[in-house]
């Protein structure tokens, strides 16, 4: 049975480790907010990690511990996320469509993309050539996995015109969704309803190509 110290010790030992956890997020954060700063008003290119680690008041090392590259400064979790979409998609089950899934990544995922950062993050990318292409290698990475989720749907392979031109379509869905927030006036609220809300208007017509497409072909 465990005792009584003993269950206190596992108690103290598991509130230091959030404390822990807490700090390591709070270091992140205070990372990429001040890399952000520095790269809106001075630019990526001339933007050096000893810099960023200075005005964070941490140590070079820590930031390229947190972050490999430069870049996952301005795309902290890109990568991540792509990830869980992929094991999404490959969980779905045979009733399971990749637009139903799509919503449901969306809606989880929207926490991490809503945050104080983004409008700031989405300004830097936009003016730098560089960013605007490292962008393009995750949005291709995007594509090819919902490429292969949409091939499953239709009974074909991913390199097939079909899949490709019907992943395409979705992926640009996001890009759409961000051009109409940012053409809401400052004095409107983006709730994450709001953006759902879009989302599942686009998918309409995503899941409609995509039955339309499975049914011609057979």
């Amino acid at each position: 049975m465990w005792s009584y110290a003993g269950v206190v010790a596992v108690q103290a030992e598991s509130e230091r480790e959030g404390l822990r956890e807490r700090k390591k997020r709070q270091t992140r954060d205070t990372i990429i907010r001040t890399a952000l700063e520095l790269f809106d008003r001075q630019g990526f290119a001339a933007t050096t990690i000893p810099e960023i680690a200075e005005a964070a008041n941490v140590s070079p090392r820590t930031v390229s511990t947190y972050f490999q590259a430069k870049e996952d400064l301005v795309f902290p979790d890109s990568s991540q996320m792509f990830d869980r979409l992929e094991v999404m998609l490959a969980a779905r089950g045979a009733d399971g469509t990749t637009a139903d899934t799509l919503r449901r990544w969306f809606a989880e995922e929207l926490p991490r993309l809503e945050t104080e950062h983004a409008a700031l993050a989405r300004r830097v990318i936009q003016n730098d050539e560089h960013l605007i292409a490292y962008f393009a290698g995750h949005r291709v990475r995007g594509e090819e996995i919902i490429a292969r989720s949409i091939a499953e749907d239709l009974s074909a392979e991913p390199d097939e015109l079909e899949p490709r031109l019907a992943s395409a379509a979705t992926l640009a869905i996001f890009g759409v969704l961000d051009s109409l927030k940012k053409d809401k006036s400052d004095c409107e609220e983006h709730s994450p309803a709001d953006a759902l809300e879009l989302l599942d208007r686009a998918l309409v017509f995503v899941d409609a190509g995509i039955r339309a497409l499975r049914d011609t072909a057979r």
